[in-house]
């Protein structure tokens, strides 16, 4: 029996990672998520997709009392990172009891992040960046960031010129990449977008950046880039669109791939899929790295866990962006996350005629589109759109005073390249 039940959980999680939430409920059917901590997991996230947050919160609680340390701090952040649970004083004895234990490892992270969330929530920003600094050296410690590798990567990225496409790209599919930093408002644009009759939405896709990767262990990403022949651009373009064909349900010619730092990898894109559009979303620097750095991602981002790497990673896209931008000016739209919030009507219309849509009433209530949602956004999105992220990364300039000047000149260079939001 135990051998089903974790089959029964690894298909549970096969089915969320394909974008079906109801399904892998209904492979924990026989189950006992009281015996089988994984199972509580993959219970929550389901139910974190759906919009379904009591049920979601009371997984994750249930995760959290696992006497395992790894499971317990497991549940501890994915109940913070719910965004909506509450918490009471008798969670905060409970997570400083754990903190204050003598293993210093990534799950002691974790647990730190979890406490920044309780002092975020009560109002005490000073004692929330104690802990997520804290919780992110040791993540950082366990998860190593390779600068001089993204570096050399951006560098390489920035000698690609203009060039013709060597495929011809379907002309009745529209691809709509949705990308920039994560935690800049992508989701919600998704959301936006999603929320249209003829628009379908796939997911944080990582078809491109595995072909990226491919390309540099050939023999370096822009020389392989420029050298490969059509059929190179063919089979990756079949290949792409075997793995978007199961998320394309409306039958209309437009889709969605939300993948940030698909960024990176705009002119390959282009190669696969000459008739690619890009939407591009840009956040307030502040507010996006304190975003990213209250926020663990389990896979990869690990520069996230510094604010110097984050600054870095920062620069890198800026970067990036200005030189896709001057090749591709066409195929990219700029939208300011601030815009969005501050006048959506204006700029949800505005984004629909970039991508070739016409007006639909679903669009500018993306909060009632009760499509999954599988990103760490998924409890905003089902708000009403609202500003209440504006200025959000304010009330951490104590704990950042030593980078403030570098990040204020992020904004300087962001607001040159892109305008103001």
């Amino acid at each position: 029996m135990q051998i089903d039940a974790e089959q029964a959980v690894a298909d549970g999680f096969r089915a969320l990672s394909a974008g079906q939430p109801k399904a892998a409920l209904e492979a924990l059917d026989s189950v006992d998520l009281n015996v089988n901590p994984r199972a509580s997991l993959l219970a929550g996230h389901a139910y974190k997709a759906l919009g379904q947050h009591a049920l979601a919160e009371a997984a994750y609680r249930a995760l959290a009392e696992n006497p395992d340390r790894r499971h317990s701090a497991t549940g501890w952040w994915s109940l913070a990172g719910l965004k909506t649970a509450q918490f009471s004083a008798a969670d905060a004895a409970r997570l400083d009891s754990l903190i204050n234990g003598d293993e210093q490892d990534g799950y002691l992270g974790l647990l730190h992040m979890a406490r920044a969330e309780l002092w975020h929530q009560a109002g005490v920003p000073d004692m929330a960046f104690d802990h997520l600094k804290a919780g992110n050296d040791l993540i950082a410690e366990a998860k190593p960031f390779n600068g001089e590798a993204f570096r050399a990567l951006v560098d390489e990225l920035l000698t690609i010129e203009l060039f013709t496409p060597d495929v011809q790209g379907d002309q009745t599919l529209q691809p709509i990449f949705i990308i920039g930093q994560p935690r800049s408002g992508t989701t919600l644009v998704e959301q936006i977008l999603a929320s249209h009759p003829e628009v379908d939405a796939t997911d944080e896709l990582s078809f491109m950046g595995h072909r990226g990767a491919d390309l540099q262990r050939e023999g370096g990403y822009a020389a392989t880039l420029k050298s490969s022949g059509e059929d190179r651009w063919a089979t990756y373009q079949q290949q792409y669109l075997d793995i978007v064909a199961p998320y394309r349900n409306k039958g209309g010619a437009c889709f969605l791939d939300k993948t940030p730092e698909n960024f990176l990898h705009i002119a390959l894109i282009l190669k696969v899929l000459p008739n690619a559009r890009f939407v591009h979303v840009i956040r307030d620097p502040l507010d996006n790295i304190v975003s990213q750095y209250r926020h663990f991602f389990p896979d990869s981002r690990e520069y996230s866990n510094r604010i110097g790497g984050l600054v870095f990673y920062w620069q890198g896209y800026l970067m990036l962006m200005r030189h896709w931008s001057r090749l591709f000016p066409n195929q990219i739209y700029h939208l300011h996350y601030a815009s969005l919030v501050g006048n959506a009507e204006r700029e949800i219309t505005s984004l629909l005629k970039f991508c070739g849509l016409a007006p639909s009433s679903r669009c500018f209530s993306p909060h009632e589109n009760e499509r999954p949602v599988l990103t760490p956004s998924a409890a905003q999105v089902r708000q009403p759109i609202n500003a209440s992220g504006i200025g959000s990364g304010l009330v951490y300039g104590g704990g950042l005073k030593d980078w403030l000047r570098e990040i204020g000149k992020l904004k300087e260079a962001s607001v040159s390249l892109f305008g103001k939001g």
